[in-house]
């Protein structure tokens, strides 16, 4: 392999790796957002409902311990 070829390939590694850096990143912040394909979290929705005066404080303590037994008493994170 000439000076030329060997430069060349050392360039596509390098960018394999770039890209394989930049996708595990991606997949790490769509992970750690905590929502599945831009959809609210319940939670949040609750908690943004009871902010606005949707539902009452009663509601929202029944609704959570609902969510969370259906989520199998565990907090995704």
């Amino acid at each position: 392999m000439d000076m030329m070829g060997g430069m060349g390939l050392m360039m596509l590694l390098g960018l394999l790796v770039v890209a394989v850096v930049i996708g595990v990143a991606i997949y790490l912040a769509i992970r750690a957002g905590g929502s599945h394909l831009g959809e609210p979290e319940p939670l949040a929705v609750l908690q943004r409902r009871l902010a606005a005066g949707e539902i009452t404080a009663e509601d929202y303590y029944e609704r959570e311990c609902a969510l969370r037994d259906s989520q199998g008493g565990r907090r995704r994170r």
